[in-house]
């Protein structure tokens, strides 16, 4: 059964006699409404539940880190997690908490 996310300007609407909130994923079981729903260009329909990162807790980071193939996920805080799970790199800490690079004094 197909998960459909209004992705439009308006903070809610309903349609079908299914309330709609921007970007939050409704599971809809009528195939004849998902059929609807695929040729309007304000709603997404995909398969499964997408939900973004930021609302996942720590454990849940930890656990895509690891079928993700991260290493060190298990000390990374959940900044860190966003930022390694999103593909960017993670820059190792100093113990004053700045970059680990930043502590050292540039060489001549």
């Amino acid at each position: 059964m197909p998960y459909i996310t209004y992705c439009g300007k308006n903070a809610s609407l309903m349609l079908h006699g299914i309330r709609f909130v921007a970007k939050v994923p409704v599971l809809v079981e009528s195939e004849s409404v998902v059929k609807h729903f695929r040729e309007c260009e304000d709603f997404e329909v995909q398969q499964e539940k997408v939900v973004p990162l930021e609302e996942l807790s720590v454990v849940q980071l930890k656990d895509k880190a690891k079928l993700a193939g991260i290493p060190g996920f298990a000390d990374m805080r959940k900044p860190e997690l966003l930022k390694a799970l999103k593909g960017g790199e993670v820059a190792e800490e100093g113990a004053d908490g700045k970059n680990a690079d930043s502590n050292d004094p540039p060489t001549a």
